[in-house]
């Protein structure tokens, strides 16, 4: 026999919090997914044939935008009264003893959803998945969108559904192995990560302060110091304009037990080169210009020989060697060169 259509059971009624259920209140209703109805809803249900576990639709009739989904728990309440939880009561922007209503659903096994904390004081549990995985069995079904509340030590943390899948209006969690993913809190701010300490390195073994030197003594400062040797600790060893520099000025003595002392600061200067010279220096800095690439230097055109001639030279004139009278030292064979002429090789 072929079941009814979910969507075949629609009613309204008046929605009240779970704080106006008579009895004490109980955690697993004030902060869950479930409803509790009148038993004139289990009736309709029964004579309808729907399959259970049954899902519905909340909606409030004055704002069409505000929709949940939930599930029932128990048949207990009055006639024409529905028994929300106070988020849900929040999410369909209902007030006590406003209409709302219930229409059947019928949702798909939920696979993914991804929620986020609300506050950063939810980090402070010392195991989340399991507080959400207990708080998560008084749902029958979550909502993309929804801000629902579970209590934990009597801490109330608000979640935001970020996502579910498979997409849709909601995703049925009963009985389903459901893949939970946490969004960083609401104001959650990654914290600084400690900088790296430097290398261990045999002077910090040794406890060794390479920026000291000792009075009285030939051995310049180390280079690790960050300046040049023989300069005390923050002494500016290169002037602003890189004329001079400040060489060793303390007193020393050499190998061979010579006293030497420091000559202080040299002032001198780079030596300059006259107007147009091609020597450029190092400290000046150059600027490549349309006007800089022009130059006079003359280049060989270019030579554009027939097909098959080849080139072994430029005509030149024949060379006369000077008359030498017989008898001369300076006499003796002569030699003749011949210019050189194109060859055609054809």
């Amino acid at each position: 026999m072929r079941r009814a259509n979910p969507r075949s059971y629609d009613e309204y009624l008046k929605a009240y919090s779970m704080a106006m259920l008579p009895g004490r209140e109980r955690e697993n209703v004030s902060y869950g997914g479930k409803i509790i109805m009148p038993q004139s809803s289990l009736a309709n249900l029964t004579n309808l044939d729907i399959e259970s576990p049954w899902m519905f639709q909340l909606r409030n009739p004055t704002n069409p935008a505000a929709s949940t989904h939930a599930g029932v728990l128990e048949f207990i309440a009055e006639e024409g009264v529905v028994h929300l939880p106070y988020w849900m009561m929040k999410t369909l922007r209902l007030n006590e003893g406003d209409p709302i209503r219930i229409t059947g659903a019928e949702l798909a096994k939920g696979k993914l959803v991804k929620l986020q904390a609300q506050s950063v004081h939810f980090l402070e549990i010392s195991d989340p998945k399991a507080v959400l995985e207990q708080s998560l069995r008084n749902f029958s079904a979550l909502t993309q969108g929804d801000i629902i509340e579970i209590s934990y030590n009597s801490i109330v943390f608000g979640l935001l559904v970020m996502e579910t899948k498979p997409g849709g209006a909601g995703i049925n969690v009963v009985d389903t192995d459901l893949e939970v993913d946490f969004a960083a809190p609401l104001g959650y701010v990654e914290p600084e990560r400690p900088k790296k300490a430097p290398p261990t390195t045999m002077a910090s073994k040794l406890k060794i302060d390479l920026n000291s030197q000792s009075p009285g003594s030939s051995r310049p400062g180390s280079a690790l110091s960050g300046g040049f040797a023989g300069t005390s600790t923050g002494a500016t060893a290169v002037s602003k304009d890189g004329d001079h520099w400040e060489s060793f000025k303390g007193k020393g003595e050499t190998l061979n037990g010579r006293k030497t002392k420091g000559k202080g600061i040299s002032h001198r200067k780079p030596e300059q080169v006259a107007e147009g010279s091609k020597i450029i220096h190092t400290d000046q800095h150059k600027i490549v210009s349309n006007s800089t690439l022009e130059s006079e230097v003359k280049v060989p055109a270019a030579l554009n020989l027939p097909y098959g001639q080849l080139f072994f030279g430029f005509n030149v004139a024949t060379y006369v060697p000077p008359v030498v009278a017989p008898g001369s030292p300076q006499s003796g064979p002569q030699v003749d060169i011949h210019s050189f002429m194109p060859y055609n090789c054809d």
